[in-house]
């Protein structure tokens, strides 16, 4: 087992470099590449190495899936600068400030996968089982790469080779776009070569935070209910998508009881999870520090001023420990508004600060993200944000399944009810089955709630479970987009011209060939 890959990535450092421009992917040594290839260990050690250059796109997976949704926008109640954060969920951003620049550093990873899979298939000095393995693994991660790179920019460079020695820039190679139907037509390929290189082999081998066959089979229903919604594929998509989801349950995942477990620092890798980003002390914290830095309060702030709902003050709680900055503030009256009585997810998800006022009583804030509360190592005075990362989960698969099933006509009931029945815990659903069991989840709580409707639209129910089990796991944007531009105008404040993101301006200048995304 490879314990931390800090080590691994040291180890690396011959082969994999830290650039992280558009298209700018730092080609491999040509006296390393000759000196490397040339043991199992070599290519185990490798794929090791391209893991962790996917976790370091993980808080760009965060920017790309959530923050131009409906959740943030409120000015940060402890009177912080959102430093061009704002941009995101107020969608102002343009040509001038994308938001994201260099593509969000992805071509770094894919020309790293790319030299694996080329190495991997031409090596004979791997098993057949193991070649397949590292292949299966290598294609995932490309497609799933891919698949961001679709849904936020549409039309992007397809390469699959990988620059060698000094030969080959390609933030100075000519190299336009490729049109979304190419892109996802090589997405679906990917997708088909992961497939058939897993096999039958729903294990997770090197554990849950390396890619998987049941990773592979998430992306591939989420790609094909993409591609039935998005790009005209119907009937026939959702199928394989529905086919797809189904298969994930071959693995050995399943519903934990109790939801704020599944994100505990110590029940890491539990039954829920599918595919982790993986965290860890004097090694990686969540989103390189990015999770404290925009989602945590000031912890001066904090004890100095504010008190939970028992009137308790921060300063003599560990939650008060937290020495982070709010730049995405959590919109204020989302704490009322998201979740039911009864819902174990609210307090799990958000954590509600109070003012006590003069006369004893206390006033409510403003939330913010309780979900990943990290860990109080010994001899710390704040807490260090260690938590996985998860990309997939089994809710995520039941919930994408209701999707499926929604487009195909089919009753989701199954699957949004075994969600809701862990959200308020067994006996309380079966208790209150005639106001919470899909269909039943009406009435005044979503009068003027302007983040969710009732059960009456089968895909506002599952939209608001997705909301409700993915705060802060980059979903709410991509759900609206895939449900399309009514859905996305609806609970977000930007324009249907403009769904994409903009391409910075020294992308565009290093390769003439591409053009700015319509709509900027």
């Amino acid at each position: 087992m490879k314990k931390l890959f800090t080590y691994i990535l040291a180890g690396l450092s011959i082969v994999l470099f830290s650039r992280c421009d558009a298209l700018d992917m730092e080609p491999v040594s040509s006296i390393a590449d000759n000196s490397y290839w040339k043991s199992e260990a070599q290519f185990s050690t490798f794929n090791v190495g391209l893991h962790a250059l996917l976790r370091e796109c993980s808080f760009n997976f965060f920017l790309l899936g959530e923050p131009r949704a409906d959740i943030y926008g409120d000015t940060p109640f402890g009177g912080e600068a959102t430093q061009g954060m704002e941009r995101l969920p107020y969608n102002t951003i343009n040509k001038e400030n994308v938001g994201i620049s260099n593509f969000a550093g992805m071509y770094k990873v894919i020309n790293q996968i790319n030299l694996m899979i080329a190495k991997t298939n031409e090596t004979s000095i791997l098993p057949e089982a193991s070649k397949k393995y590292y292949l299966a693994e290598a294609y995932g991660m490309r497609a799933y790469l891919y698949f961001h790179l679709l849904r936020s920019w549409g039309d992007v460079v397809l390469y699959l080779n990988y620059t060698s020695g000094s030969s080959l820039d390609l933030s100075n190679l000519a190299k336009p776009a490729s049109p979304a139907t190419e892109v996802m037509a090589q997405i679906k390929a990917d997708v088909a070569a992961s497939e058939n290189a897993f096999g039958d082999d729903y294990s997770f081998k090197n554990g849950k935070h390396f890619w998987s066959k049941a990773a592979t089979m998430m992306l591939k229903g989420e790609v094909y209910l993409w591609s039935g919604k998005q790009m005209n594929g119907g009937n026939t998509d959702y199928m394989i998508a529905k086919t797809a989801l189904e298969d994930v349950k071959k693995a050995n995942v399943s519903l934990l009881a109790n939801f704020q477990k599944i994100f505990a620092y110590d029940n890491k890798r539990n039954a829920e999870i599918i595919f982790t980003i993986h965290n860890g002390k004097d090694e990686y914290s969540l989103w390189n520090d990015s999770y404290r830095q925009n989602m945590i309060p000031q912890q001066a702030y904090m004890t100095a001023n504010y008190c939970n709902k028992e009137g308790v003050s921060f300063k003599n709680l560990p939650e008060g420990q937290l020495n982070g900055l709010i730049r995405l503030q959590i919109r204020y009256n989302l704490y009322n508004k998201a979740f039911r009585d009864g819902d174990t997810r609210k307090d799990a998800t958000l954590a509600a600060v109070y003012r006590k006022e003069t006369n004893g009583a206390v006033t409510y804030v403003a939330p913010y993200a309780n979900k990943f509360k990290g860990v109080l190592i010994d001899g710390s005075s704040t807490r260090s944000f260690l938590d996985d990362y998860p990309i997939y989960r089994y809710a995520d698969c039941l919930l994408l399944l209701a999707e499926a099933k929604v487009f195909l006509g089919e009753d989701p009931s199954s699957e949004i009810n075994e969600v809701r029945k862990r959200a308020y815990g067994a006996d309380y659903f079966e208790a209150n089955k005639a106001t919470l069991a899909y269909p039943n989840d009406k009435g005044d709580f979503y009068t003027d709630n302007k983040y969710m409707a009732g059960d009456e639209n089968a895909m506002e129910a599952i939209l608001k479970e997705r909301m409700r089990e993915f705060f802060f796991e980059g979903k709410r944007w991509y759900d609206l987009r895939l449900m399309g531009a009514d859905y996305v105008t609806k609970y977000s404040s930007a324009s249907a011209e403009r769904l994409l993101w903009p391409i910075n301006e020294s992308t565009l200048t290093n390769n003439p060939a591409l053009e700015q995304t319509p709509g900027y």
